[in-house]
């Protein structure tokens, strides 16, 4: 198996996510300016009522172009991931980088993916687009599981037990045998597992709550 032959649906997905979010934040600004537009024309009869409203105005749309720029920066990292077929990978940064962009995408499923901080992150060698769409189908693994609603915590590894990435969550409502008996019913989870056998990692299901997926490198690499 070849992941890099469905590659492209994974890029069209994240960038059709990334760019509704620059339409909103153009729609948001094209609508401040023309509010700025109307409180010009209105006179200067209630100037001071009109400042305030002007200030309250630019400030959103400079807020939004922070975020128009925030935005187009991953989008353009994460084009420049298909540059190389073998690259180092920081995966908090890559994770972290592919989170923001798909945000839209799993809220609009009423989810929240939720990136724990980390301070020294591991790094190795790897295709860099095959571990983000490895990434991308473990979260939509866990985000299709019937029922579950809670929030997805990824948290990164880096200990002398091992090193990768948890995606897990916690749920009353589901305890482990089912949650597993799910997981080996997906399909994402089949191919979640091929794709970790094409890039020497090990994936499991985590066997105590927090329940979810666990990615690890295999001991032989660098990190």
């Amino acid at each position: 198996m070849n992941d890099r032959n469905d590659a492209a649906a994974f890029f069209g997905k994240v960038t059709a996510s990334t760019t509704h979010e620059l339409q909103n934040v153009l729609a948001i600004i094209k609508e401040n300016a023309g509010l700025m537009e109307d409180f010009i024309q209105m006179g200067p009869e209630n100037l001071p009522d009109l400042l305030e409203r002007a200030t309250g105005c630019l400030g959103k749309i400079k807020e939004q172009a922070y975020r128009g720029v925030d935005l187009t920066s991953g989008l353009n990292g994460f084009a420049h991931t298909t540059d190389n077929l073998y690259a180092p990978v920081n995966i908090y940064e890559i994770a972290k980088r592919l989170i923001f962009l798909t945000k839209r995408f799993f809220l609009q499923k009423g989810r929240q993916i939720i990136l724990m901080d980390c301070k020294n992150p591991p790094s190795f060698e790897t295709d860099p687009v095959l571990f983000q769409k490895l990434l991308w189908n473990c979260l939509e693994c866990l985000v299709e599981i019937p029922d579950l609603k809670a929030d997805i915590r990824v948290t990164i590894i880096n200990s002398d037990a091992g090193k990768g990435i948890d995606l897990c969550f916690e749920d009353p409502a589901l305890d482990n045998a089912s949650f597993n008996q799910r997981l080996q019913e997906s399909a994402k989870w089949t191919d979640i597992q091929g794709s970790c056998k094409e890039m020497s990692l090990s994936p499991s299901s985590t066997v105590l709550s927090p329940m979810g997926i666990r990615i690890l490198l295999k001991r032989s690499s660098s990190t």
